[in-house]
C-alpha cells in the first residue's frame, strides 16, 4: 500500500516570553511561562540571555513540563553569560493543554539585573490552516 499524502498545512506557531531578574516570584521554583494547546510538538526554540543576571555566584535557568523540570534545556542554561542556547528537541507531544515551565535558580547575593527572552516554535497534531494538493 503507497504512503497516504497529508494535504494538511499549518504555520508554525511561535511563542515568546521575556522575563527579568524581578519577575521571578522564588527562585529555584519552576513557574508557568508559555501555555502550550493540546497536541503542541515543539519543533524550534532558544533561550537568549539579554542581560547577563549578576548574581553573586551563580543564576541559571531550566524550561520543562511538569513531569521534567529540563525537558527542553538538557543542563541548565547560564544566565549570568550574555548569548543565545537552542532548546533540546524532544519529539514529544503534549497531548492535553499545559503549560512549560521556567525554572530560575540563583546561588549568592540577589540578582539587581538581568534578562533572558525565550522563544518557542510548536505545531499542533491534527491542525489544518489549509490545504495543499
Amino acid at each position: 500500500m503507497p504512503i497516504k499524502k497529508n494535504p494538511s498545512r499549518q504555520e508554525l506557531i511561535a511563542a515568546h516570553l521575556t522575563i527579568g531578574y524581578a519577575d521571578v516570584t522564588t527562585y529555584g521554583t519552576a513557574e508557568d511561562a508559555i501555555d502550550l494547546p493540546g497536541n503542541a510538538v515543539l519543533v524550534g526554540g532558544d533561550v537568549t540571555v539579554l542581560t547577563p543576571w549578576n548574581s553573586a555566584t551563580t543564576a541559571t535557568f531550566k524550561l520543562g513540563d511538569a513531569a521534567d523540570d529540563d525537558r527542553y534545556t538538557g543542563t541548565a542554561i547560564d544566565l549570568k553569560t550574555a548569548g543565545r542556547t537552542a532548546l533540546t528537541l524532544t519529539g514529544r507531544k503534549h497531548t492535553v493543554a499545559e503549560a512549560l515551565k521556567a525554572l530560575v535558580a540563583q546561588t549568592g547575593a540577589a540578582a539587581t539585573a538581568g534578562q533572558a527572552r525565550i522563544t518557542v516554535l510548536y505545531l499542533v497534531e491534527g491542525r489544518s490552516a489549509f490545504t495543499q494538493g
